[in-house]
């Protein structure tokens, strides 16, 4: 019948009487499945080694290693690498494939089996150590032979240690490694940057900006050079001017002797005053420089050719008066200056003027001396402001170059910083100072098996029974649409009801009842049949697993 939302408890009691073979025989069999399971499935045995995972022996502040994978993802890629085809088949090879177990099984189906029962359990203690969050891990290994379960997690251990040294080892050495590829590369970029460097410096040499004051200095000095140049060339000019017209004038001395018999001597040039004549000579070079650069009608030429002729004029004059004065004492020492016959003598007038050509010549020598340095002087200035007009455009070359060259060299600094610190973080590993792992607890020989759990598995096998029986009789009723009660009647329908017919136990009835009845109790008895063989035939077995259930339940309570 359908059930009804105000049922009383006993009308749910009449129904799990009614339904009461459905919940027997599912009891039976599912029980009897669950003892089969437990009796069929081999004991398999847990070995478990417990490692410690050992802080670095020098201070982490002192020396810094370059392991830098936390402890739960080195022990992960470790598994990871153990776990693989090339090393998890050495320790089979190691224990035997006959002793696992794993005869006329292929490679990867070996694999499978070794990877499922292996099992990393990373313990966590972070109130110990808070850093590195896991101070233990325990590596168990399920087998049905329980001493094969321990040689196996006894490989795996050693397996464990020495991957682990293996590892850091290598990240280490990989750190070093790339540190040195980096270090070697930004050398060779460093030196080759220090390289353009000096060829910059070299080619533009006098142009960079450090050198500012010292060209301009150098200017200083080359105009200094010019102004006294100048100054010496003005002096040496005079002199020179000087020196002209005085051998000017004792050519003309000379001149005079030979035209005028009454002065042989030139006694009337040497009575003209010489600042007539140094003034006459230095009239004369105005108006020749006058005339080389305007035309005679230029009032520079005129002016100067006027001068030229006051200043002759006043000379002409003295020279008038002077032989005036000598024309009356002519003649009285004739006898005394005559010349000695055959001797060729050399004047004094002559040689003062050899004397003097000599100084005007070396005053011109002078001259040029001074113009041409001043010229190189001149050319150098030119070329030191062409420089110094470059020198921003150098400064801001310089300075590209130069902040290219600090940013390599402040890199290569620090990648040499590092590689040292690699290297003595590689000499820790070698040396086996840094994290290390060592077995705590060495792998256990099981005396219990750990697997099945067969208290568990009754236990399931009773709830599996108890949801079919009772759960499957709740449902049928459901199901079925009969209604056996005048109860059940009015709960549905609200119509009064007359009379009631009891159950007709005519033949068929009688028929229907006893083959329910036969198929019960075959089936009971046929349940109760294979719990006898089962139990006849595994008698020991199933001894034990009673021994073991009802231990564990004890070791419980």
């Amino acid at each position: 019948m359908p059930l009804r939302p105000n049922m009383e408890p006993s009308e749910f009691l009449v129904i799990l009487r009614r339904r009461k073979w459905l919940i027997i025989f599912s009891f039976l069999v599912i029980l009897f499945a669950a003892l089969v399971y437990c009796v069929i499935i081999p004991d398999q045995y847990r070995s478990r080694a417990k490692i410690l995972i050992i802080a670095p022996s020098v201070a982490e502040g002192m020396v810094r290693s370059t392991v830098n994978l936390s402890t739960g993802d080195r022990l992960r890629s470790i598994e990871q690498d153990i776990l693989g085809r090339l090393r998890l088949p050495e320790v089979i090879q190691k224990i035997g494939i006959s002793r696992l177990g794993f005869d006329a099984m292929s490679e990867d189906d070996m694999l499978w089996m070794m990877r499922n029962r292996i099992e990393l359990e990373i313990e966590k203690n972070p109130e110990r150590n808070p850093e590195r969050n896991v101070n233990t891990f325990d590596l168990t290994f399920l087998h049905e032979d329980p001493k094969v379960a321990q040689e196996v997690t006894s490989s795996l251990s050693a397996l464990f240690i020495g991957e682990n040294i293996r590892l850091r080892e290598a990240i280490s050495q990989d750190t070093s490694k790339f540190l040195e590829i980096q270090l070697a590369e930004t050398r060779d970029r460093l030196e080759r940057q220090e390289e353009k460097i000096k060829r910059y410096k070299l080619t533009y040499g006098g142009e960079l900006p450090q050198q500012e004051q010292a060209n301009l200095s150098r200017l200083q000095r080359l105009q200094d050079q010019i102004k006294n140049n100048s100054d010496a060339v003005a002096r040496l000019q005079d002199r020179k001017v000087f020196l002209e017209s005085q051998s000017a004038a004792l050519a003309r001395t000379m001149r005079a002797n030979d035209q005028n018999p009454s002065d042989p001597d030139g006694l009337v040039d040497q009575l003209v005053p010489q600042n007539l004549l140094s003034e006459h000579s230095l009239r004369k070079k105005r108006l020749d420089d006058a005339s080389r650069k305007f035309t005679p009608l230029h009032p520079s030429v005129v002016q100067a050719k006027w001068e030229l002729e006051q200043i002759e004029a006043e000379i002409a004059a003295v020279r008038k008066e002077a032989l005036k004065r000598q024309s009356s004492s002519a003649g009285k020492d004739d006898s005394a200056n005559k010349p000695v016959p055959g001797l060729q003598q050399v004047s004094p007038e002559m040689a003062e003027i050899q004397r003097l050509r000599g100084q005007i010549a070396q005053a011109d020598l002078e001259i040029t001396a001074l113009k041409r340095e001043s010229a190189n002087a001149a050319r150098t200035i030119d070329e030191i402001q062409r420089k110094v007009e470059r020198l921003p455009q150098r400064e801001q070359e310089i300075v590209s170059l130069t902040r290219d060259y600090e940013n390599i060299k402040k890199s290569y600094d620090d990648l040499l910083d590092k590689k040292l610190k690699a290297n003595i973080s590689l000499n820790l590993e070698e040396n086996q100072k840094g994290e290390r792992f060592q077995v705590l607890e060495p792998a256990n020989l099981p005396t219990r098996p750990s697997k099945p759990n067969r208290l568990k598995i009754i236990g399931l096998a009773l709830l599996a029974a108890f949801a079919v029986g009772v759960g499957g009789s709740f449902g049928l009723e459901m199901l079925n649409p009969t209604l056996r009660e005048s109860k059940e009647f009015k709960s549905y329908f609200d119509v009064p009801i007359l009379a009631s017919l009891p159950v007709i136990h005519d033949h068929a009835y009688k028929r229907r009842v006893a083959l329910r009845s036969a198929a019960i109790t075959g089936g009971v008895v046929s349940i109760l049949g294979a719990y006898l063989v089962f139990i006849i035939l595994h008698g020991e077995k199933i001894r034990q697993i009673v021994l073991t259930i009802a231990s564990s339940i004890g070791g419980k309570n």
